[in-house]
C-alpha cells in the first residue's frame, strides 16, 4: 500500500502560490511498469534508436513483494544468444546498444501536487559502467511533454527526489528507477552486481498526519469532509494560493457547497487537535 503524507508548501516570488505535498516511497506491491529507451553506443554516434514499453522482468528488475524490495540490474535480456548484430557487436562479443531500463509506478492521482519520492538503498554492488537513477517524471495529457527530476544513486542510504514545478497541464506522474548502460552478456550477471531498494522510513512529522475522508470528489455541488477527531479549522485555497474558505467547524464533519466556485482544482487544509492534512478537491 502506498504511503502518503501531506503538508503545505509556499513558493514566494513575484506571486505567492500554494500546493499540496505528497510523499511516496518504494512499495513492491504496487503495480510496476517497465519502459526501455535504446541508444547507439558512443562508438556508433550515441543516437536515440527507439523507446517502448517493456516487461519489468525483461528490464531485469526483480520485484520481491514479500521483502518489499526491487533489485535493479543491467539489462541482459536483449543480448540473446549473441548472434544478433543489432544487439551484439559480432567482432567483440560485447553489447551493441546503450539500454535505459525504467521501472516505475504510474499514478494519475498525484498530478497537480508537489511530490517527494524517497527510497532506502540497502545494497549497491553494480558495476561502475552503469548509472542508476531515482526519478519523478510528470507528463501532460498526450505524453508529448515531460518534466523530470533525478537523483543519481551512488551507494547505500536514503535517496530522495523532489518535484515542485506543479502546473495545470500535469496529468500523469511516474516515479521509480532507471539503469543505463551497455546491454550485457547474461554470463556476466553475477559479476556486474545490482542495486537493492526498499521503502524509506517515514519521517517524524508523518505521525501528525490525520485520517480524513472527502466525498464526493470531484463534485459539482456539496463536498463533505469527515475526520476521526473534531475538526478545528478548514482552509481552502485555489491554485493561485488565494484562500477562498476559512471555517472553524468544531465538529468531526464539515460540508461545503462548491456550486459557486469556478471549475478546477482546489486544496483543502483540514486541521484537528492531533494534526493536519492537505487534500486536493476537484470542482466539476
Amino acid at each position: 500500500m502506498k504511503q502518503f503524507y501531506f503538508s503545505l508548501a509556499i513558493c514566494v516570488g513575484l506571486t505567492t502560490s500554494l500546493y499540496a505535498q505528497n510523499t511516496v516511497t518504494v512499495d513492491a506491491n504496487n503495480e510496476q511498469f517497465g519502459y526501455a529507451n535504446v541508444f547507439e553506443t558512443a562508438a556508433n554516434g550515441g543516437g536515440f534508436v527507439f523507446g517502448d514499453s517493456w516487461g519489468v522482468p525483461d528490464i531485469k528488475t526483480v520485484v520481491d513483494t514479500g521483502a518489499n524490495t526491487l533489485t535493479l540490474q543491467p539489462n541482459y535480456n536483449t543480448y540473446g544468444d549473441g548472434t544478433d548484430p543489432f544487439w551484439v557487436d559480432q567482432s567483440t562479443g560485447l553489447g551493441n546498444k546503450l539500454f535505459e531500463g525504467n521501472t516505475f509506478v504510474e499514478d494519475v492521482s498525484l498530478a497537480g501536487s508537489a511530490l517527494t519520492f524517497s527510497a532506502d538503498v540497502s545494497a549497491f554492488t553494480i558495476d561502475a559502467g552503469y548509472e542508476v537513477v531515482a526519478f519523478i517524471k510528470v507528463f501532460n495529457a498526450d505524453f508529448s511533454f515531460l518534466k523530470e527530476e533525478n537523483a543519481e544513486i551512488t551507494g547505500t542510504g536514503v535517496v530522495t527526489v523532489v518535484y515542485t514545478n506543479v502546473e495545470p497541464e500535469d496529468t500523469t506522474v511516474q516515479y521509480g528507477f532507471k539503469v543505463t548502460g551497455v546491454n550485457a552478456n547474461p554470463d556476466d550477471e553475477a559479476a556486474f552486481g545490482s542495486v537493492v531498494v526498499s521503502a524509506a522510513t517515514a519521517g517524524v512529522n508523518d505521525n501528525n498526519t490525520i485520517n480524513v475522508a472527502v466525498y464526493p470528489n470531484p463534485t459539482a455541488g456539496n463536498v463533505n469532509i469527515q475526520a476521526e477527531d473534531q475538526i478545528t479549522s478548514v482552509a481552502i485555497y485555489n491554485v493561485l494560493g488565494q484562500k477562498v474558505v476559512d471555517a472553524s467547524p468544531n465538529s468531526a464533519s464539515f460540508s461545503l457547497d462548491m456550486a459557486p466556485f469556478g471549475t478546477g482544482m482546489y486544496f483543502a487544509t483540514v486541521t484537528t487537535e492531533t494534526g493536519s492534512r492537505t487534500l486536493k478537491l476537484i470542482k466539476e
